[in-house]
């Protein structure tokens, strides 16, 4: 029997060829960029084909020609069978399993719905809007990561390292968090009422009144973030506070060194003496705020609103 694919032009489109047997295929050139090719049998020319972001994960692609193919940002695992000679890691592909190295890979978007990245190391890794239902993160790495919008459900981050992390709105139901670590993690819009949290460890971590928490939970050691907040003195360094209502707040002496405050409202807000050594201000709103001797160096400023702000620079005694 003769099996005719049509395989999508437009990079919009995704096509989905799960389980297909494509042996022989004549693919050159042709476009399978975000393609779900999950136990596929790719034993066809992909000549100078585009595989970017595509699922590779269980495929057969010993006997595939691969020759100026582009696989960057493709999934594969354990089971995946490349060309001999083929190098997955030279390609920019993400292997997608325990103590996999994701280093500030991009896995946006993407469906890992119960997959087993258990102390696998995500440091910085963009996961935003990922779908993780299920899936297996204990003992991961998770320092930095951009978890936003992520589907955590049913997930399993036992001593998981959350350091820094960007849960805004993250769904975590049923998810468990023993002893994981979510210093200053960005908690804003997330519910927690549903997560199993044995000796978790919450200090310092970012919330606001978005931010739904269990009965009884003590919020003593966690930092709210919300307008006319005293915050001076903290050490907020690194953090995700994009899009941050601060307005009025105190913010005197404050680290934000390399802290993302993209479009937040720091109107009217004491900055004096802050540190934001190279803190990403875009389209932020600065009107009227005190940055009395605060350290700019590397900021960025773009689009930022500056209306009336106090930029002072104070002088050095003799």
């Amino acid at each position: 029997m003769l099996t005719v694919v049509t395989v999508p032009i437009s990079p919009a489109i995704r096509c989905i060829l799960w389980q297909a047997d494509l042996t022989a295929a004549d693919l050159r050139q042709v476009n399978l960029r975000g393609s779900d090719l999950r136990e596929v049998v790719l034993a066809a020319d992909l000549e100078q084909a585009d595989l970017r972001r595509a699922d590779l994960r269980q495929a057969d692609l010993s006997a595939a020609s691969l020759r100026h193919a582009v696989l960057a940002q493709a999934l594969y695992d354990e089971t995946t069978r490349f060309p001999t000679g083929f190098d997955p890691v030279a390609a920019g592909l993400y292997l997608i399993a325990p103590r996999a190295n994701l280093h500030q890979a991009d896995l946006s978007e993407r469906d890992l719905s119960g997959v087993d990245l258990s102390e696998a190391d995500l440091t910085a890794a963009n996961l935003q809007a990922v779908n993780l239902f299920g899936a297996d993160l204990s003992w991961a790495n998770l320092h930095q990561a951009n978890l936003s919008g992520a589907n955590l459900n049913q997930a399993n981050l036992t001593a998981a390292c959350l350091i820094r992390a960007n849960l805004n709105g993250a769904k975590l139901h049923k998810a468990t968090l023993d002893y994981a670590i979510l210093r200053y993690a960005n908690l804003f819009n997330t519910d927690l009422h549903t997560i199993r949290s044995q000796q978790t460890d919450f200090a310092q971590a970012l919330y606001d009144d978005t931010t739904q928490f269990p009965a009884a939970f003590n919020l003593d050691e966690l930092y709210w973030i919300g307008p006319e907040a005293r915050l001076g003195q903290m050490d907020l360094s690194r953090v995700n506070l994009a899009g941050a209502n601060l307005r009025g707040a105190n913010l005197t002496h404050i680290n934000l060194a390399e802290t993302d405050l993209w479009g937040a409202d720091l109107s009217e807000a004491n900055l004096a003496h802050a540190n934001l050594r190279a803190a990403n201000l875009w389209g932020a709103s600065l009107m009227g705020a005190d940055l009395t001797g605060a350290d700019l160096t590397g900021a960025n400023l773009q689009e930022a609103d500056l209306t009336d702000t106090i930029l002072m620079v104070q002088e050095r005694q003799a």
